[in-house]
């Protein structure tokens, strides 16, 4: 794997696309809890997508470099 500096990481966490990336994830997470919310026990596989989506979304949203020194 690629070595990525703290530097780095901070300089794409800090550029207006990463920025504006995140916030559609945001976004995103909040439309699928919409979703879940109004119809929630209609489709069990449907409800587990968007938990699952929701889940992902917020992990990719809560990396941290340190993250990658673990591996």
């Amino acid at each position: 794997m690629a070595r990525v500096s703290q530097s780095d990481f901070q300089n794409w966490s800090s550029d207006p696309v990463t920025k504006a990336f995140k916030l559609a994830m945001v976004d995103r997470i909040e439309e699928a809890k919409e979703i879940l919310s109004t119809r929630a026990g209609m489709d069990a596989h449907e409800d587990n997508y968007l938990r699952g989506f929701i889940q992902a979304y917020r992990e990719a949203l809560e990396f941290r470099i340190e993250d990658l020194d673990e591996h």
